[in-house]
């Protein structure tokens, strides 16, 4: 059973719906064929007498500026500071990606000598790994 507030909303949904609806209504109903004399129907095609002169486009292309001579510099020396020779480590059991995962069970409760058993290497090398920054 509607009540007088259920139906009073129904009749103010109705009513904005109406008022809704007539203005799309009206976009698409036909519209009235105003002909003048001047002014070619749609469907006809307008002859090349009637239509005004098109103007080319045409666009200027810029004259290149002034060009200036690029200073030539000389080439640099190179530095005489010696390089710093890189000591390279002899390559471990271990692969790098594991590095990550040793840190992790040293700073978890596992001893080094744990770690380094488990991964059947010295001590020295687990140490080495856990002093290497990321």
């Amino acid at each position: 059973m509607l009540t007088e507030w259920q139906s009073a909303n129904a009749r103010n949904d109705r009513d904005e719906t109406n008022r809704a609806r007539h203005p799309a209504e009206d976009l698409f109903k036909p519209r009235q064929q105003t002909s003048s004399p001047d002014v070619p129907a749609r469907n006809e095609v307008p002859s090349a007498e009637h239509l005004p002169r098109r103007q080319p486009r045409i666009l200027m292309a810029r004259k290149p500026g002034p060009t200036v001579a690029a200073e030539v510099k000389a080439p640099r020396e190179p530095n005489s500071a010696p390089r710093r020779v890189a000591i390279r480590r002899e390559a471990s059991g271990i692969p790098a990606s594991q590095f990550g995962r040793i840190r992790a069970l040293s700073s978890y409760g596992m001893s080094r000598a744990q770690v380094a058993e488990l991964y059947a290497v010295t001590v020295d090398e687990i140490d080495w790994v856990i002093g290497r920054p990321d």
